[in-house]
């Protein structure tokens, strides 16, 4: 028998000792993905410094020693002003909470009807079992060993939602402050909605959060998906989208990043229908020691589809942006038109960006782009402003946010796009 560790071993440990305690009190049909999950962790362990999708992002460094997952419960205090402070901000919209990764159903307010919208738990709902992502990734692994909360979000056939549904999820300080949350988004044949994910901290929380979330995109359905990250600098999270589609249908992801100590976004798109469009968009800004890393993937399966995507990250100080874009078009995915860009401003001698787009194609009748560029603000546009009478650190930022402004026109809500564009200019110190 192999006495070898492998990277990571304390938290496969931590795992295994979780499974023990539960001591058989497990949702039933989440049992065969914890068993998987944890078969995966044992045999591959957690990714170390040689790991190629890993390697500038060393997430289990940022996790090991810090968090106690063996423990099964925790007592969380709830953050109950901030919450109705959002339902507030909000009101007569769906707004889902989610505190330390466990949905809250009780705060929770689901206005929509049954027939519009149906929300069931995880727990409720054995027939989203297939659709749980297989463990093809360590973190993916580890979240379906410990989850235990999410939700099921339907869109009937040929509804369309009229308001975003709002998912917020919140970091808090309950004495383990690490959270794992899966949720299952079925979009039917002709439906339509928005969602909006926040995730926020209740402080400067120490904090990890492993997150799941899978989206069925069946034919002929538009989807748009808004993702607004403002966790505290102590927060590590990584987050796992999967996406498939089918013939006809129109996914649309949006992920902004303005703070955090450690982020990773992996999204991953199979399109496997004819007819598809897929966007994506990101912004990141980094400041201080900020690391923010975005993982993208698409895989083109069928013929006559697009794919739309474009990243831009601003990063200050000592902070440190990654992106890895994939585009994949099978032999079968004829009339392809796949377009990628990652565009990235550096504002320090000190911050850092890596970044690597990647193409691989099998057909032969496509057309198909990818490029990144990496630069400090060009002084002759900061010359030809200051010509006109603009000081400096304005015409720096009016160039920043004209950069920005690139992603963020692409909003189709003008409360997001009104509530983003504040943001940016915030950041980057704008009248």
């Amino acid at each position: 028998m192999s006495t070898e560790k492998i990277f990571g071993q304390e938290l496969v440990d931590q795992a295994e000792q979780y499974l023990s305690n539960l001591n058989g009190n497990a949702i039933a049909h989440l049992k065969d993905n914890r068993t998987k999950g944890l078969a995966y962790l044992k045999s591959n362990g957690f990714p170390g410094p040689k790991a190629e999708e890993y390697k500038f992002t060393r997430l289990t460094k940022a996790i090991s020693g810090k968090f106690d997952f063996a423990s099964v419960t925790k007592n969380t205090k709830l953050p109950l002003d901030k919450m109705e402070d959002i339902k507030k901000k909000h009101a007569g919209a769906n707004i889902l909470f989610f505190i330390n990764g466990v949905y809250n159903q009780e705060h929770s307010e689901i206005v929509s009807k049954a027939e519009e919208l149906r929300i069931d738990s995880l727990a409720d709902r054995a027939d989203a079992h297939e659709l749980i992502a297989e463990n093809e990734d360590a973190f993916q692994a580890q979240n379906n060993v410990y989850v235990n909360s999410g939700v099921v979000v339907e869109v009937p056939e040929n509804k369309k939602i009229a308001q975003p549904v709002m998912c917020y999820y919140i970091s808090v300080d309950n004495g383990g402050n690490f959270g794992f949350v899966k949720n299952i988004y079925l979009a039917n044949e002709g439906s339509q909605a928005d969602f909006v994910h926040f995730h926020l901290s209740d402080g400067s929380v120490t904090s990890f959060i492993n997150e799941t979330k899978n989206y069925l995109i069946k034919a002929n359905a538009h989807i748009k998906v808004y993702k607004i990250q403002e966790e505290s600098n102590q927060s590590v999270y990584v987050g796992n989208t999967h996406v498939y589609q089918e013939r006809y249908s129109v996914f649309s992801s949006f992920v902004f990043t303005f703070d955090g100590e450690m982020v990773r976004n992996n999204l991953t798109i199979k399109v496997d229908g004819e007819g598809c469009e897929s966007n994506m968009y990101g912004l990141y800004l980094a400041k201080g020691k900020t690391h923010i890393d975005n993982h993208t993937t698409v895989d083109h399966i069928q013929p006559n589809c697009n794919s739309n995507e474009l990243y831009k990250g601003i990063i200050d100080d000592q902070a440190r942006g990654v992106f890895n874009g994939k585009i994949y078009v099978r032999q079968a995915a004829q009339k392809t038109n796949a377009f990628q860009s990652n565009g990235n401003i550096l504002l320090s001698d000190t911050a850092t960006i890596n970044t690597k787009p990647q193409l691989e194609i099998w057909a032969d009748d496509v057309k198909c782009s990818h490029g990144c560029t990496t630069g400090q603000l060009d002084e002759e546009a900061i010359f030809y402003l200051r010509a006109r009478g603009i000081d400096k650190a304005k015409a720096k930022s009016m160039i920043l946010l004209a950069n920005a402004a690139e992603v963020i026109e692409h909003i189709n809500l003008g409360w997001l796009k009104m509530e983003i564009t504040d943001k940016v200019m915030d950041r980057l110190h704008v009248d």
